[in-house]
């Protein structure tokens, strides 16, 4: 009779629960096969079933009797494997590229937000706090900075960015430009936009000695 079973078989990345596999036949081969008593997936089923219950000698003689079955049990291990490896490899890469972490360098920009500061929900725009006698900017920015004239941080400065899976700072045509691991960009430069690699990169908004100096971190 043909079945259907639910499995809790997980591991724990980053906090989060993630499935790995559900089988389609049998259940507990591989404690067998490395004589463990303790198991590393527990099933339930979803509908009334009949199931067939070997004891480990029997299912070993089984195996060591028919080299078709010694064959099927090494085709089924090696899938589950290589069906788990995918898993974990594709969930940990995805969540390592959809995490993405804004941090202040310089000690006066650190007093005003706590770092690192998640920034999962994208766009996010960086800019500075309005003053008395300026009107809304064009779009309220997701981290508001404090400044003082003469002014280094423009209201929207620069916004960060995911297009085609990959991360972008642009500036938003602030008064004075950005710079992103070296390249300035902005209205006076050639282009408004650079890509951000893996790994640790460095903004600074107003030019570049100015204390308005982030890390994002991809």
């Amino acid at each position: 009779m043909s079945f259907t079973i639910k499995i809790d078989h997980t591991v724990h990345v980053d906090g989060d629960t993630r499935l790995l596999w559900v089988p389609r036949d049998g259940l507990g081969m591989t404690g067998v096969v490395e004589n463990r008593r303790w198991r590393s997936a527990t099933a339930r089923a979803a509908s009334e079933v009949e199931v067939e219950i070997l004891t480990p000698t029997e299912f070993l003689d089984q195996i060591a009797g028919s080299p078709r079955a010694a064959r099927e049990l090494i085709q089924r291990l090696s899938q589950r494997l290589r069906e788990a490896d995918d898993r974990i490899d594709s969930q940990t890469v995805g969540s390592a590229v959809n995490n993405a972490f804004l941090a202040a360098k310089d000690p006066w920009l650190q007093r005003q937000f706590h770092t690192p500061l998640g920034i999962g929900d994208l766009p996010f725009v960086v800019g500075r706090r309005r003053v008395a006698g300026e009107g809304p900017p064009p779009c309220q920015p997701d981290l508001k900075l404090d400044d003082t004239a003469p002014f280094r941080l423009s209201r929207n400065h620069f916004i960060i960015e995911k297009r085609d899976g990959d991360y972008y700072v642009r500036d938003l045509c602030s008064a004075l430009g950005t710079v992103v691991n070296g390249e300035p960009i902005g209205h006076y430069f050639r282009t408004d936009d650079a890509p951000l690699r893996v790994g640790d990169n460095e903004v600074i908004a107003g030019g570049v000695d100015s204390p308005f100096v982030f890390s994002v971190f991809i």
